[in-house]
């Protein structure tokens, strides 16, 4: 966070309330070094100091040797970088805290006119030969001018702390030059000048009251501003502004240099933390609530409306958060972890058992977090799994938070086994410097998916708007935080430290392999699945990162990126989808022609098909045969169990009292029309009242049976007791005697299951308990499964599934032992679960 100074502007002291207009300042190096910019006596000082440390350093290397000035110059550096960090941090704290040095300077009349006190003439002076002659000291407040001379000492420190450190690295130097000429140097000067302009423009955003912390002091009456380098990366002085001390690093060659860089850089970090960001916050408030505050909201919602729902296990590297010491698959995954570990240990398995069993590890979780997160998003199928079963939608989430969270630590657990035995086979070779780039990047990631998890929070960390996105009131997209800058960061920074598992391990083939999944995955995730998820529950919103958005005010960068995406689009378009041929354009233009029509169509070819089929029979046999359905010219779909009558009537010269009449599905009976090669599966009936003794079952259908002298005729009718209760299209068919001989086939129908309104659960239940009645499944309150031979289970779920678009196990079934008030209600909570999901 920065705040932007320049001409014109109105500060204002922050205890008093004294408004005034500061005055013209310049940087660090032009005070210093400009000739044109007057100096002051302090300003002199530093500059001979500066200058005194080449001479210091030129005296130890003649007297001593080159080791020695090293080593005097390491603990330089040392000493100035504690007077940075610690000494300034003090200062700063006690200012920010109760303005230590501006009460200093009020009580002891610094700068007060005629004052007697030799400390009040010197700072006096001071600020006279620094500042212009119309500058008038005694007119402007304390705060701005205990800033201005405070501005010395940093001075000395910082150049101070720069220029140890870089004569320090100088001496770490290989002494052949010629070994300096490769990669790493090309690299180390990008870093570099990368590093020079990080600094330029953030001073040029800055100014001089922020680079010299002067809102410790007094406030100026501007806005905080995000631009330029601070559109990159959070506290960029403080995070990229030291990438010069690692290509200094990679120069040199050197891991001391290196670990030396680390801990300045570290001790930088510490000053963060503990001095800058809480003034920040104090001053300007906290910038993390944008987007956390909902996304934590929604955790503290589905905690609250949950009595049995608590904060999801979080593998955090070589810690847990969120450990529940009442929840055993907490202690699962620490167990297996746990056992990994010791294995490895204790068996000391090849690097290559461990590589190839990450690898399948990495493989095969990566399979199912993307297929579980792809059908989520596209039917809540995870969502739907778990309510079917009589589970709760939160309960389904909380066993996906087990299955990520458990999936990761396995995965990162065998990956770090697998690095570990891989630096221990190469630990004589090891390179240094390249072992311990590759922590960094570890802790980069680290740092990476901490600072996600607090955008996002715990909500977002585990895909919950792939799961609870009913539970989301504001739908925004997260813009604070480390999204601030990154659109998806874990896309590039969330597999850094993948990559540098391959720089500890010399850049082994079988890293390089797990690095490549681990990205792949990653990428599918993010581009596939994540991002077009996000488009439809949050909109086609484009969140454009810092970083984009300013390289896209390059139009060389602008131009790259078009024509990137434009390869992109085209290498995924001929992935998912292939060129059509001419028969299928020419049928996809044929039936689009007929779109709104193609039912209705199908079904007339269908049903003139089987009359003529019928014809084709009948005119073999005789004029007098009948054979149909009544009522059929009304409608010819049947809601179940709605019973259908038949009507036939055949010559008695062709009618055998073993004659019976079976239904089949359409589908199943293929296209032969004049025999019957399916079984009707019991879903058949005689056509006369004594001809099948040893089944009487088959003759109570039969409502009339009459024989005249020339014809025999009668009705059947097929109730709830030899009905399908699946959804189709069927049709009856009379049989010759007691073969599969076709004789007679009736017009096409179609059975359709009732459909059931879940507005309320005792609607529902009053339905159930009519439509059960009616076929013989009802008994005590509870669906009778064995009251009807065709209405079992897998029945009775296929029914639930068909009349209220809800899916029901079989265990839940069981579980309740069919209760129809329990299911009903049951079926009714998901409804509402799903179509809030929607």
């Amino acid at each position: 966070m920065t705040k932007q100074g320049g001409k014109g502007l109105v500060a204002e002291t922050r205890s008093t309330g004294v408004k005034f207009e500061p005055p013209e300042t310049h940087d660090m190096v032009r005070s210093l070094f400009d000739p044109t910019v007057k100096k002051s006596f302090l300003e002199i000082c530093i500059t001979l100091a500066l200058m005194s440390n080449f001479a210091f350093c030129y005296w130890l290397l003649k007297t001593f040797n080159a080791q020695m000035a090293t080593k005097v110059f390491f603990f330089q550096y040392f000493f100035w970088r504690l007077c940075y960090n610690v000494g300034i941090g003090i200062v700063l704290h006690y200012q920010s805290k109760s303005e230590f040095l501006t009460r200093y300077a009020r009580n002891n009349s610094l700068f007060v006119k005629k004052s007697k006190s030799k400390l009040a003439r010197f700072c006096q002076f001071e600020l006279s030969s620094k500042m212009p002659k119309s500058y008038d000291m005694y007119s402007y407040p304390e705060e701005l001018n205990i800033w201005l001379l405070f501005r010395q000492f940093v001075d000395l420190i910082l150049m101070q702390d720069f220029c140890t450190y870089v004569i320090f690295v100088y001496l770490s130097f290989p002494e052949s030059w010629a070994s300096m000429v490769n990669w790493r140097t090309g690299l180390g000067f990008s870093m570099i000048l990368f590093n020079i302009w990080v600094k330029i423009d953030a001073h040029r955003v800055v100014k001089d009251y922020a680079w010299y912390w002067g809102d410790f002091f007094f406030l100026q009456e501007s806005e905080l501003v995000f631009d330029g380098v601070f559109n990159i990366s959070p506290h960029p002085m403080y995070s990229i502004g030291y990438l010069g001390y690692y290509g200094l690093s990679m120069i040199c060659g050197d891991y001391r240099v290196l670990l030396v860089s680390l801990c300045g850089h570290y001790l930088q970090f510490l000053f963060l933390k503990y001095v800058e960001s809480p003034h920040i916050e104090k001053i300007y408030g906290d910038d993390s609530n944008g987007g956390l505050e909902s996304n934590s909201r929604i955790d503290d919602l589905i905690a609250s409306r949950n009595y049995d729902y608590s904060r999801p296990l979080i593998n955090t590297g070589f810690t847990f958060q969120n450990f529940d010491k009442l929840r055993f698959t907490d202690y699962f995954t620490l167990s297996t972890i746990v056992a990994l570990i010791s294995w490895m240990l204790l068996t000391k398995p090849s690097s290559d058992v461990l590589f190839y069993l990450t690898f399948t590890a990495k493989l095969l979780t990566s399979i199912g977090v993307l297929v579980v997160l792809f059908k989520q998003s596209k039917t809540k199928w995870f969502t739907r799994l778990y309510l079917k079963n009589g589970h709760t939608q939160v309960y389904s989430y909380q066993q996906w938070q087990f299955v990520y969270n458990f999936s990761l630590a396995i995965t990162y657990t065998l990956l770090g086994c697998e690095t570990y035995a891989k630096v221990s086979e190469r630990l004589p070779a090891l390179e240094r410097n390249q072992f311990i780039y590759g922590l960094i990047l570890c802790a980069l990631q680290g740092w990476c998916n901490s600072e996600i998890r607090s955008a996002i929070s715990d909500f977002g960390w585990f895909y919950g708007d792939f799961f609870l996105n009913n539970y989301i009131t504001k739908k925004n997209i997260t813009s604070h935080g480390i999204y601030r800058y990154l659109n998806n960061p874990e896309a590039i920074l969330g597999v850094a430290g993948i990559w540098g598992t391959v720089l500890m391990t010399n850049f082994s083939w079988q890293n390089v392999v797990l690095a490549s999944l681990w990205t792949l995955t990653n990428f599918i995730l993010v581009k596939f699945i994540e991002q077009p998820h996000m488009a439809k529950i949050y909109g086609e919103k484009n969140r454009v990162g810092g970083i984009e958005k300013t390289l896209l005010t390059s139009k060389t960068w602008r131009r790259m990126s078009e024509m990137v995406e434009k390869v992109e689009h085209i290498v995924i378009k001929s992935l998912l989808s292939q060129t059509p041929t001419y028969e299928e354009v020419a049928i996809s233009n044929h039936s689009s022609e007929r779109s709104d029509s193609t039912a209705n169509n199908e079904m007339e070819e269908l049903e003139s098909a089987v009359e003529d089929a019928i014809d084709v029979v009948a005119a073999k046999l005789s004029p007098n045969c009948k054979f149909e359905i009544e009522e059929y010219d009304k409608h010819s779909n049947f809601i179940l169990p709605e019973p259908i009558t038949i009507t036939w009537e055949l010559p008695k010269s062709l009618y055998n009292q073993k004659d019976w009449i079976g239904l089949y599905s359409v589908l199943k009976t293929g296209c032969d029309r004049s025999k019957t090669r399916t079984s009707s599966l019991g879903h058949w009936s005689a056509t006369s009242p004594t001809a099948y003794p040893n089944d009487i079952s088959k003759a109570k259908s039969i409502i009339e049976y009459e024989q005249k002298d020339k014809v025999v005729r009668g009705k059947v009718t097929f109730d709830a007791s030899l009905l399908y209760f699946e959804s189709g299209i069927y049709e009856f068919r009379y049989h010759c005697s007691s073969s599969h001989k076709v004789l007679l086939v009736s017009r096409p129908l179609q059975l359709e299951l009732p459909r059931f309104d879940v507005t309320t659960s005792e609607k529902l239940t009053k339905d159930f308990v009519r439509f059960l009645t009616s076929i013989n499944s009802f008994e005590g309150g509870r669906a009778n499964l064995n009251g009807n031979k065709y209405f079992g289970l897998k029945t009775f779920r296929q029914f639930i599934k068909e009349s209220v678009d809800v899916e029901l196990s079989s265990d839940y079934i069981k579980r309740v032992n069919g209760d129809a008030e329990a299911i009903a209600q049951r079926i009714c909570h998901i409804k509402k679960v799903l179509d809030s999901l929607e």
